[in-house]
């Protein structure tokens, strides 16, 4: 028994074009054509759709469902577990997100109501930490905190007023005056972050997508990213002792240019090794590609200066320093980098 395309699409709910494209891209082809050239879908073929629909449930790409499907169906258990995974670290930070309420109403009825305002800021400060953080690395940070945040609030007012300055007059991120503001906020978040560079990325993340924080520290996303232009500038001029100086002038021309993409990066692939999702399947073998085109381009697709780049990362401890990238990271995307090259020669 075959369906034709628009029974096929009023059973399902999906539109005919979803099915042409499905057709179009070899993700669902149909396996027979009507002597009028309609598409004829078998019950094999529906049953292949009914998977494509359920991974799209759980958020997936058309092109990382189709790896899947024509792949063991082990990759789509490693997809399942991930889901599971991140629906269990959402019913925590849910639960978590209560107790904060709750003893925000507490407080409410217990004294004086404050400023909207200011317990609308506190409010969304609040809830981003609960969309950044485990209730685990909440606890850290809390106690990291402990007295740090007060200690240190007229310094990260200088700071802010500092980048505002810089800013409005024009300063490149690549004056030096620009790159030491820059390397004491990283070290200021690294001290918060307890040298932990995973929940610096957090941090950062947290700091970048949210408005409430950035009315809290007067830090907007223009200034973090002018703050992380500065710090690659400051980073290139490590490499320096690493490289010839025909490499340095290649470098000027296009690491910094790699700056804004690197940070969303490595936060995903650290969520994967969080999750122990395996450094050869799909999904890291995507994210493996990205970082290794991330990589290479920051070095203008010149190979020996890649590997010269490599290597100072590795033995230089102070290119590292709030990078996000600490040996362990380093280690596991460097094994999905190496399945790729076996995937190349098998």
């Amino acid at each position: 028994m075959f369906l034709r395309i628009g029974e096929l699409a009023r059973r399902t709910g999906l539109t005919v074009r979803a099915l042409r494209h499905y057709d179009d891209i070899a993700l669902l082809v149909p396996s027979a054509r009507s002597s009028g050239g309609y598409r004829l879908y078998s019950r094999k073929d529906v049953a292949r759709l009914y998977r494509i629909q359920a991974l799209r449930r759980l958020d997936l790409s058309l092109a990382d469902i189709q790896g899947l499907l024509d792949n063991a169906a082990g990759e789509v258990s490693e997809v399942v577990a991930q889901q599971v995974a991140q629906l269990d670290r959402e019913i925590l930070q849910a639960s978590a997100l209560r107790t904060h309420l709750l003893t925000v109403q507490d407080q409410l009825q217990a004294s004086e109501e404050p400023g909207i305002d200011d317990w609308l800021l506190a409010l969304e400060s609040m809830v981003a930490g609960s969309k950044y953080f485990s209730e685990d690395e909440r606890r850290r940070l809390t106690t990291q905190r402990g007295g740090f945040t007060d200690a240190v609030a007229p310094e990260r007012a200088e700071l802010s007023a500092w980048l505002q300055r810089l800013v409005a007059v024009g300063v490149s991120p690549e004056d030096p005056e620009a790159q030491a503001l820059a390397q004491r906020w990283i070290e200021l978040l690294l001290e918060e972050a307890g040298g932990d560079e995973g929940l610096l990325m957090k941090l950062y993340a947290m700091h970048w997508n949210e408005p409430s924080l950035h009315a809290l520290t007067g830090v907007d996303r223009s200034g973090i990213r002018y703050i992380s232009h500065a710090m690659a500038f400051a980073r290139l001029q490590l490499y320096a002792t690493h490289c010839s100086a025909d490499d340095m002038v290649t470098l000027r021309q296009h690491y910094v240019a790699q700056t804004d993409a690197w940070p969303p990066l490595i936060a995903e692939v650290r969520q994967q090794m969080l999750v122990s999702t395996p450094t050869d399947g799909p999904t890291m073998r995507a994210l493996a590609l990205r970082w290794q085109a991330l990589s290479l381009g920051k070095a203008g697709g010149d190979a020996a200066l890649h590997a010269k780049l490599q290597r100072a990362f590795r033995h230089d401890a102070a290119l590292r320093v709030g990078s996000g990238i600490d040996e362990k990271l380093a280690a596991y995307v460097g094994q999905a980098i190496a399945h790729l090259g076996d995937a190349s020669t098998s």
